[in-house]
């Protein structure tokens, strides 16, 4: 029985595996790097490509999935690696990032703040894989992300950085106001508010040419006046947010009647 798994196992290894399994797993790694290349630039004072980085793990880690699902090469080790880089991208690299930027000017208390805001990234990561393992569906999946996901909590708990680059004004270096952002942003990470999702957003055919000219012109505005284009992105987020918890609540609601309207209608057949 055991030496037949063991030539099972040998079998396994000498299996041979196309290139174009591992290339979703390779831009994982590749969003690892630039994620702990937020410290070292962070180290040397360098604001400017901490942001890109977290801009650029963002883009990665929105690529490697889906590029995952076109080569059908999904695996469970590919979505655990992708998960464990999250953390590290997206959770310890920018708490380390505005702790150096600010947080550090509070002592052991500032370095408690960016601690508890790698907890709540992995703690939002572990749910997140906790309901995908058990399939756990509600009327909201699909539609919101539950809580801020893990790349756009990065880019948060960044957002002074982002405003000390677009205005440079000194009380961005403020180290109570970094402390706010980052309590927020980890308390946003691991609630259950409904926040924005375009895997099933959607457009008219008419819409499409308009649509197109507006990406175009914020690409061109952002071009120009890079950091505060993504100041705007960023409050423009946090105002869609609002918009998603009204949104979520009337589906709910709609959801509840139409549970609600077959039980009475038996009550009155009965």
């Amino acid at each position: 029985m055991y030496r037949h798994k063991k030539i099972s196992h040998r079998r396994r290894l000498r299996e041979i595996l196309p290139i174009n399994k591992m290339v979703p797993n390779i831009i994982t790694l590749l969003s690892l790097f630039s994620g702990l290349a937020q410290i070292k630039f962070a180290l040397s004072n360098k604001w400017e490509a901490v942001v890109v980085c977290v801009l650029v793990s963002a883009l990665l880690d929105a690529s490697d999935g889906r590029l995952a699902r076109l080569l059908n090469s999904c695996s469970r080790f590919g979505a655990e690696l992708d998960s464990l880089v999250d953390f590290a991208a997206f959770g310890v690299a920018p708490a380390i990032s505005i702790y150096l930027f600010s947080l550090h000017e509070l002592g052991r208390t500032g370095w408690i703040i960016a601690v508890l805001f790698a907890v709540c990234m992995c703690l939002r990561l572990a749910r997140f894989n906790t309901k995908d393992i058990e399939h756990i569906k509600t009327p909201l999946s699909g539609r919101f992300f539950t809580g801020v996901p893990a790349p756009a909590g990065a880019l948060l708990s960044e957002f002074p950085i982002i405003l000390f680059n677009a205005f440079t004004d000194p009380v961005f270096l403020s180290e109570k106001l970094g402390a706010i952002v980052v309590l927020i942003t980890g308390l946003l990470c691991v609630s259950t508010i409904p926040t924005p999702s375009i895997k099933k957003a959607h457009l008219k055919r008419g819409q499409f040419i308009p649509f197109l000219l507006l990406i175009s012109i914020v690409v061109a505005i952002a071009f120009v006046y890079t950091w505060k284009a993504l100041s705007v992105l960023v409050v423009a987020y946090l105002i869609s947010i609002i918009f998603c918890c009204r949104k979520a609540r009337r589906i709910l609601r709609d959801n509840q009647n139409n549970i609600n309207e077959p039980n009475v209608t038996q009550a009155n057949e009965g």
